[in-house]
């Protein structure tokens, strides 16, 4: 691409590569942790062996292996002088060893019964912590091995086993903090083992925590895919969740400087989010196989992950923060374009209004209505599929396998200047078919003819397809010149970017756009929908939240939206040929989408609402067909109105108690369960009639 360096352009289509990959052998690596040279790291391997390697330079192990654990290592911690190495494995035991000689300092440490999750060094080197998986926190003597406390999680329900995956010594060294399978954040006092604080980090298990450098926050990364801050003093959260890793985070890791987190994920993927606006920074970068640990460097420039096949990854963080750099500029100066061209079409389009009613003299000129339409045909259903030259046979639905036959009949058969439109609907659907390389040389070959709206549009796509981002921006850009300054034309253009950008994986940065152009265009179906199917897709890769709130935002407009004729507009239609969406699905999947949504975002009083609103604005006959999900749900959400409400009553909170068994109730009355446990929720509030009142209807 012209203008833009091998280098960078390389950066900027795909991926960060790897400055250095190392393989060792074909184990996992479970473990890894950096130096202060920021050179050398330890491993720590299902091969029950510790190693050192040099990342910087050769990539190679530095000596012999570690050997003494009987099982697979499963955490590694350097003391601050660098001297030792502490590590705690499968075999229960923890081990701490002299770097140099690679010996053991003393025999193993014997005190856990089950595995060894984590082990951490205090800032002055003289403690070793390890949490492991029965149930508690060991603080040793780093000199001479001995127990100098053991701090129990289970000291409130010991019934319950509860796996410690996480443990961190706070930067003066004062507390401990550990991440927990009870959901819970811990924070213990080092001297006399006193609980501080804890933390209920929401419904799934914590499986790594850190302090912030100064002390002042926690950051934790669970089960639930997503990793939070939380106020280190009084445990409240700070900001919203770091969200987009599909699986559970195994690992995390914070930079020296506190500008950044790297987290890493059972989805394959390590991914970088700034501390302070919890947004993800750049590309996620990928593994073949699940993520296990990452480390960052000491001068925060460099990353180090290791998977389950054994590869050893290392990241150069300074390309990384350059290219998140170089993209936000480059949304920028688009964002500037499109305003821009939004100014001139708006300037261009009050021009032809005025000389709609005035001549070149100012004369009134009459105005035959029934031949005059705006140039994106929003007045007729054909004009617009013109307008980018999308063939019949393309905007019929149908079976994209005969289509892609039927076009390549006509590619044979047209003469050389037919064929133009032909290959850039080809391209489309060959796009849909996700045969990207296919549809890319297809849009070229377009363009090659004769350059045209659709052409730069279906190599746009097909670019996004193959991860080539930065080039798909610019086809797109040339799409620009064919719009006519028509403001329905760009409006859907930069639609199509935003849609293209979210299948190609950026779902924040397409999300914004469609946001922003919610809020600026004066036509709000097709934004309308871009949020609907964003929001489908956010359900479909597991953020519950995100979808229901988007849902909740649009659903009322929906609703007015899928009641009319509005839905077989041509601008809507457009997507339907460019991405396969299903405008006409039936209005009732979305609000199903949106109750799953809120429940799975164990917003229960939210979800039971949603399914009301749904099953008041349906048609009866629709109901029928609503009624196996119906029943499914209402069984699912009167079951959370338990299981919550009983916790609320364990926790006293009778009121909030009183709330979910009544939300359950008006969902489905006819389940006696949620009355008996409304009763002795009354009789606990002192509510004596109403007690009896539903322990009646809980007998019946």
């Amino acid at each position: 691409m012209s203008g833009v360096p091998d280098t960078a352009t390389d950066i900027l289509e795909g991926q960060p590569a790897p400055t250095r990959a190392v393989r060792q052998r074909k184990n996992k690596v479970w473990a890894v942790a950096f130096f202060k040279d920021g050179r050398r790291v330890v491993t720590g391997s299902h091969d029950k062996t510790l190693r050192i390697l040099d990342v910087r330079q050769t990539g190679k192990m530095v000596g012999d292996p570690f050997k003494g654990h009987t099982n697979r290592v499963r955490s590694v911690a350097i003391s601050p002088d660098d001297g030792r190495i502490a590590s705690g494995g499968d075999d229960a035991t923890v081990i701490i060893w002299d770097t140099e000689s690679k010996q053991m300092v003393f025999d193993p440490l014997v005190k856990h019964t089950e595995k060894v999750n984590s082990v951490c060094f205090s800032p002055d080197g003289r403690k070793v912590a390890s949490g492991s998986h029965d149930s508690t926190v060991v603080i040793w003597d780093a000199e001479t091995g001995a127990v100098l406390a053991i701090l129990d999680v289970t000291s409130q329900h010991r019934r319950k086993t509860v796996h410690v995956w996480s443990v961190s010594f706070s930067p003066d060294g004062l507390k401990l903090a550990s991440g927990s399978s009870d959901h819970t954040i811990r924070v213990w006092r080092t001297v006399n083992a006193e609980c501080l604080l804890k933390i209920t980090a929401g419904q799934w298990s914590v499986r790594s925590v850190v302090w912030s450098p100064d002390g002042n926050q926690l950051v934790s990364g669970s089960s639930d895919n997503t990793a939070n801050f939380w106020n280190s003093s009084n445990g409240e959260k700070i900001g919203e969740p770091c969200v987009g890793h599909t699986r559970w985070i195994t690992c995390l890791a914070i930079s020296s400087d506190n500008s950044f987190i790297a987290t890493a994920s059972d989805d394959s993927t390590v991914r970088l989010w700034c501390t302070k606006t919890h947004k993800q920074i750049g590309h996620v970068l990928e593994h073949a196989k699940k993520v296990h640990s990452v480390a960052i460097s000491p001068d925060a420039e460099l990353l180090v992950s290791g998977a389950d096949d054994g590869n050893l990854q290392l990241w150069s963080v300074r390309d990384i923060l350059e290219q998140a750099e170089a993209e936000e500029s480059q949304i920028e100066d688009e964002e500037i374009r499109g305003e821009q061209l939004s100014r001139s079409s708006e300037t261009q389009s009050s021009r032809n209004s005025d000389n709609e009613h005035t001549g070149d003299n100012g004369d009134h000129n009459d105005i035959d209505q029934d031949n005059t339409s705006d140039s994106s045909g929003s007045d007729d259903q054909d004009s617009l599929f013109d307008t980018f030259a999308i063939k019949t046979t393309v905007r019929n639905s149908g079976d994209l396998h005969i289509i892609e036959d039927l076009l390549t009949h006509e590619i044979d058969f047209d003469e050389d200047d037919n064929r133009r439109d032909t290959y850039a609907n080809r391209s489309i659907v060959r796009a849909r078919k996700s045969k990207w390389g296919d549809a890319l040389q297809d849009a070229v070959k377009s363009i090659a003819i004769q350059p045209s709206l659709l052409g730069y549009i279906s190599k746009g796509i097909a670019l996004c397809g193959n991860k080539q981002l930065w080039d798909a921006m610019e086809a797109f850009d040339f799409a620009f010149a064919f719009a006519n300054s028509d403001p329905n034309i760009i409006t859907l253009l930069l639609l199509i970017k935003a849609i293209a950008l979210f299948d190609a994986g950026r779902h924040d940065e397409a999300v914004r756009r469609v946001q922003d152009l919610t809020t600026a265009s004066k036509h709000s179906d097709p934004t309308l929908c871009s949020v609907v199917n964003l929001a489908t897709i956010a359900f479909r890769d597991g953020r519950y939240n995100e979808a229901a709130d988007q849902l909740d935002r649009s659903i009322h407009s929906t609703t007015n939206l899928f009641s009319s004729r509005a839905l077989f507009q041509p601008r809507l239609r457009i997507f339907t040929v460019l991405f396969g969406w299903d405008l006409d699905s039936s209005w009732q999947t979305i609000n199903q989408i949106r109750c799953e949504a809120c429940l799975r975002a164990d917003r229960v009083i939210e979800a039971i609402e949603s399914h009301q609103y749904m099953m008041s604005t349906i048609d009866e006959d629709v109901k029928d067909n609503d009624l196996e999900w119906s029943t499914a749900f209402t069984k699912d959400c009167t079951a959370r109105c338990v299981a919550r409400g009983d916790e609320a009553v364990a926790a006293k909170n009778y009121d909030s108690a009183i709330e979910l068994y009544s939300a359950g109730i008006e969902l489905d009355s006819s389940c006696e369960l949620l009355f008996v446990h409304r009763s002795k929720a009354n009789l606990e509030r002192n509510l004596f009639v109403a007690a009896l009142h539903d322990a009646n209807r809980g007998t019946n």
